[in-house]
């Protein structure tokens, strides 16, 4: 449909620029024609404009489809209002059956999490709770705290868990309701094999931006890497859809790295025999 509408608008657009160079001679008749194809010109841009995004692109399961569609359903926190009941996302057709399973745990389980940040804030009503999460990226988070989007500061790593968690809700938001381009979860396997392992994309904007991932099968497969290691990676690539940076290969101190991290300790505090690398080696 995108293709179709978008031929269309150019060949209205030749033809409206051949007419209006030759207006001056023209009168009559030929001035009505102008007229109606500005207002055919006019009409199809705003069906290109308002029209979602899901219908705007090719079939990605279809027989030239690369893609299969699963669904996931999305928790319900308490207190956050209009959400939809499940996310959707296209998975590259290479991975197999097992993977696609651990695929779907990872992302469930963060899922989950996201939940829990929010119950606890929510406070039995009270809307005053610091969750554990951000507990913790308080403490070790100091750079970074600003998303992209964001227009004034941040002042420490609380609060920058807590937009980046309703940042969340807002991706999460337009993905259900299929406001943003569709979510791919595309394959791709490095040099060196281990070299990357969750990578999503920097995002610059707030609103309808899918939760696109680029994941390597060969970390999927992995036994000695838990679900929760993934989980982080996961949360990482995530923090970069929702907005957030950091230095090249510099993650401590930095928000997106820390949150991370801290979600794959449990939200438990830094144990000093134990250094940052052995969760940032998962980190793209």
């Amino acid at each position: 449909m995108a293709f179709s509408l978008s031929r269309h608008v150019q060949t209205l657009f030749v033809e409206l620029h051949i007419l209006l160079v030759q207006a001056p001679l023209m009168k009559g008749d030929d001035l009505i024609d102008i007229i109606v194809l500005l207002l055919l010109f006019l009409i199809l841009a705003a069906v290109l404009q308002f029209a979602s995004p899901f219908s705007l692109i090719p079939d990605l399961t279809g027989p030239n489809g690369n893609y299969n569609l699963f669904t996931l359903p999305l928790p319900q926190p308490p207190g956050i209002m209009n959400l939809p009941a499940n996310l959707y996302f296209y998975i590259d057709r290479r991975f197999t059956a097992v993977e696609v399973s651990r695929i779907k745990t990872i992302i469930s389980n963060v899922l989950g999490q996201w939940k829990f940040h929010l119950t606890q804030k929510w406070n039995g009503g009270l809307n005053n709770g610091v969750s554990s999460w951000a507990l913790c990226a308080q403490t070790y988070a100091f750079n970074g705290l600003k998303p992209y989007w964001h227009n004034i500061p941040v002042p420490n790593g609380q609060t920058a868990l807590e937009i980046a968690m309703d940042e969340f809700t807002q991706l999460f938001r337009d993905n259900g309701f299929k406001l943003s381009p569709p979510t791919t979860i595309d394959y791709r396997i490095p040099f060196p094999i281990t070299s990357s392992t969750i990578f999503g994309a920097q995002a610059f904007q707030q609103t309808k931006v899918p939760l696109s991932i680029t994941v390597n099968p060969k970390q999927i497969d992995r036994t000695d890497l838990t679900n929760g290691a993934l989980e982080g990676s996961l949360v990482h690539a995530w923090l970069h859809r929702a907005g957030f940076d950091h230095p090249s290969n510099v993650y401590t101190t930095y928000f997106s790295g820390e949150a991370a991290m801290c979600y794959m300790r449990g939200y438990t505090p830094k144990n000093p025999a134990v250094p940052d690398s052995s969760f940032t080696q998962l980190f793209d």
